[in-house]
């Protein structure tokens, strides 16, 4: 046998390809654990000995998480380096097209993006997972540090009985180098209290999370095959957290404690991000009616820091939906109502 070698690895990469999303999405990241899992049981039964005799195939599924840092890229900004990207628009936005993956629906609440994830572990070893869909999407930004977004993956449903899919040979890498990583002085924030004319700009908050996640689930049928017939998404939960400096807005902590008095919700919550000092964000995005539970608080030696849990519902006002696609060179202010669209198409709309 040959002597072993320790392999490293940052020669590997991931990426989105194929099904339906158009130009392949090279992510940079900090970690990723998709992987192909197949679950062996070993049942008790009464077979006259004190060892197992028994063991029972699951199915072969798919899944993990991937975290990266936000990167600029994809945007206007007028340097004129090339790189071999495709020319940058609202479409080519890392985090627009992130985001319209993980959330854009149709008429019967299907998720339209669907595709392959290529992960390349070594130089001689490499996977493709076909059929992928994001089941969650995650934006975290703390003060001082980058702006973090995350993803969780189901795959498997196939045609054939291959969740997992030997990669020969990928392209070379096509992104914007040097780049820079989105930071938390390019975030912009607002919360918007329509009830009591409340807002909460970004300069009381010291972090930010949010994560939409699809509910997502494997249907099986006796299709003679250890992979699902299906994966398709559930009902969405929309919610999150900020961490407030202080107490920060007292009439804001009094709107929270009194719940009980509204029977309704007018608030949202618009984030995105910029370059720089720029007012005009490059992607931003609104989640509506926003219920938030009271604050938790907990005092100490160090700064005190107020966390507001919050969860996202569909809006009357906005397609009875609690997100928006997201869309570029949105002002976000009191004034700015449309953030790219609903997610999906009235569910009223015909089928064609």
């Amino acid at each position: 046998m040959p002597i072993p070698t320790a392999q490293m690895g940052f020669v590997g990469s991931v990426r989105f390809s194929g099904g339906s999303i158009g130009q392949e999405i090279f992510v940079r990241a900090k970690s990723c654990d998709i992987r192909a899992k197949q679950e062996i049981m070993y049942p008790d039964v009464v077979d006259g000995r004190i060892d197992n005799t028994l063991y029972q195939l699951g199915p072969r599924t798919v899944d993990g998480n991937c975290e990266f840092p936000l990167v600029h890229e994809g945007i206007q900004n007028g340097t004129q380096k090339d790189c071999n990207e495709p020319t940058a628009t609202c479409q080519t936005n890392l985090a627009n097209r992130l985001w319209n993956i993980a959330a854009k629906r149709d008429q019967v609440g299907r998720l339209v993006n669907q595709f392959n994830v290529d992960v390349r572990y070594t130089d001689n070893t490499a996977y493709r997972y076909p059929n992928c869909i994001i089941n969650t999407m995650k934006v975290n930004v703390t003060q001082g540090a980058e702006v973090n977004m995350s993803f969780g993956v189901i795959g498997g449903a196939s045609v054939t009985d291959n969740v997992r899919e030997s990669l020969t040979s990928q392209n070379e890498p096509s992104f914007l180098s040097p780049a820079r990583i989105v930071t938390w002085n390019d975030f912009r924030i607002n919360v918007f209290v329509r009830e009591e004319s409340i807002v909460v700009p970004g300069s009381y908050i010291r972090s930010f999370e949010v994560t939409l996640n699809n509910n997502a689930d494997r249907f099986y049928t006796l299709n003679g095959k250890l992979v699902p017939q299906d994966i398709t998404a559930r009902k969405r939960a929309i919610e999150g957290s900020l961490a407030l400096m202080g107490f920060a807005n007292k009439q804001f902590h009094e709107f929270i404690y009194n719940n009980q008095n509204r029977f309704t919700s007018q608030t949202k919550i618009q984030f995105g991000y910029t370059l720089g000092s720029s007012t005009v964000p490059y992607w931003a995005t609104a989640l509506w009616g926003v219920i938030f539970q009271i604050e938790e608080v907990a005092i100490s030696n160090d700064i005190i820091e107020t966390r507001v849990p919050f969860r996202a519902l569909g809006d009357c006002e906005n397609d009875y939906e609690a997100i928006e696609l997201g869309g570029c060179n949105i002002s976000v202010d009191s004034a700015s109502n449309n953030f790219g669209g609903p997610t999906a198409p009235g569910y009223f709309t015909p089928l064609t």
